[in-house]
């Protein structure tokens, strides 16, 4: 294994003594320290060249990047022999992985709209929307991260808007990454961001979004690496003094089946991914909100079974969960998923622009839709509740949910919603 990606075993929360430090000092102490380490000058000292996200080397370069925010390192060398030594600079204290190939559920387009259907409301009276924004709550003062295709940020729902986005290439430490307007040649990504956070159709529209393209548009494929580096800059984003108290909510529609990985790696992609998701939720308090999956009962993806996140089945316009929303026993806590369930069936929201620059929107199903409405209802409820954020929000939003009487243990606690 030539290339591999190491990820911090014990969180920084901890090894800094910083368990009983308001949740501010500790995000701030923690940014202070990312930007470098004693083992990145050892890399460098054993022949490895450092990569910044803005810089391009060679393939046959020795190379690794310090993702310093989210506690890993993408290293990635010419030969067995460099990769055996950068092991032993890494280990005991950091766990060392394999890239692994992530995807999206495929999601079901039913309609397009060349313009925006005019409703009285866009989202069902049971889900609390239209009171919180009665109310004057609609999400600002909450960063909301999502990880997708990408994000027409020209489109009507985000027109005359800052949106930081950043494209991360196939190979993140041989390409650069992008600090552009967001663009996006498939659609989902600007669909689950117009759910979040669109001027018209979103749940919470004053949410600020920070939008990575990290998956391909053709085969809606991508990689732990290129999230690895999504995140650490989400992240980073932490350093600047105004945000440090703002609650974090992450969008996940990607993931992955525990089939997908080879026998002899999938423990070691387990404890890896486990380590990721508690270095977001102890280190910075963020909520991890994942879609489970579109492959039916009895099925359910990772990272949405890990107990650090809130995963999310879907319903219909009816309450009831459809044919193809995923539910069954986490394989790590034998416990069953998804969490909680959010609209899936028929969503509207934004899809692209014509040639003409006009807005087209769609009606699309399945839990990627589902999980982007859960990440709003958080967000509404983090805006509503200064102060509430990472496990704390997670068991608001559980609390909160309505019960329901079709669906059983395919549903979760029941449909999120503000109240």
């Amino acid at each position: 294994m030539t290339k591999f990606i190491a990820l911090r075993r014990e969180p920084r929360t901890t090894f800094l003594g910083l368990e009983a430090r308001p949740m501010v000092d500790k995000r701030m102490r923690i940014a202070q320290d990312a930007p470098e380490s004693r083992r990145s000058e050892v890399l460098r000292e054993i022949g490895l060249a450092r990569v910044e996200p803005d810089e391009q080397l060679p393939k046959d370069v020795n190379k690794f990047q310090r993702l310093g925010y989210a506690g890993a390192y993408v290293v990635d060398t010419a030969n067995d022999v460099m990769a055996a030594k950068a092991r032993e600079v890494l280990t005991p204290d950091y766990h060392i992985m394999p890239d692994i190939e992530m995807g999206l559920p495929k999601a079901i387009l039913s309609q397009r709209f060349v313009r925006r259907p005019r409703r009285k409301s866009y989202w069902p009276a049971e889900s609390g929307v239209a009171e919180a924004h009665r109310q004057g709550i609609t999400g600002k003062g909450v960063l909301v991260g999502v990880l997708d295709t990408g994000v027409d940020a020209d489109h009507l729902e985000f027109r005359d808007r800052r949106l930081p986005f950043r494209y991360v290439p196939l190979q993140p430490t041989e390409g650069q990454i992008r600090s552009v307007r967001g663009f996006d040649t498939n659609g989902h990504g600007t669909h689950v961001a117009g759910i979040i956070g669109g001027r018209n159709v979103g749940v919470a529209p004053d949410v600020e979004l920070l939008v990575a393209a990290v998956i391909e548009s053709e085969t809606v494929k991508t990689s732990l690496e290129r999230v690895m580096v999504a995140l650490d800059w989400m992240l980073s984003h932490f350093q600047l003094p105004e945000n440090a108290d703002k609650p974090f909510i992450l969008n996940l529609s990607l993931g992955f089946r525990p089939e997908w990985i080879g026998v002899t790696e999938i423990q070691s992609v387990v404890e890896g991914m486990h380590l990721l998701l508690r270095t977001l939720v102890m280190d910075f308090d963020v909520l991890p909100v994942a879609a489970i999956g579109n492959d039916g009962p009895g099925v359910v993806r990772a990272p949405g079974y890990f107990p650090e996140c809130l995963s999310v089945g879907a319903v219909g316009p009816d309450l009831r969960p459809p044919w193809f929303s995923g539910s069954g026993l986490s394989p790590v806590t034998q416990e069953t998923e998804p969490d909680i369930a959010g609209y899936g069936v028929a969503v509207l929201s934004a899809l692209e622009r014509d040639l003409d620059r006009v807005s087209i929107y769609a009606e699309k199903s399945g839990t990627s839709m589902a999980a982007p409405y859960v990440t709003g209802i958080a967000a509404l409820t983090a805006s509503a509740n200064p102060g509430l954020q990472g496990e704390a929000l997670r068991r608001r939003i559980l609390d909160n949910a309505l019960r329901l009487e079709e669906g059983g243990s395919r549903v979760g606690a029941g449909l999120a919603r503000f109240i």
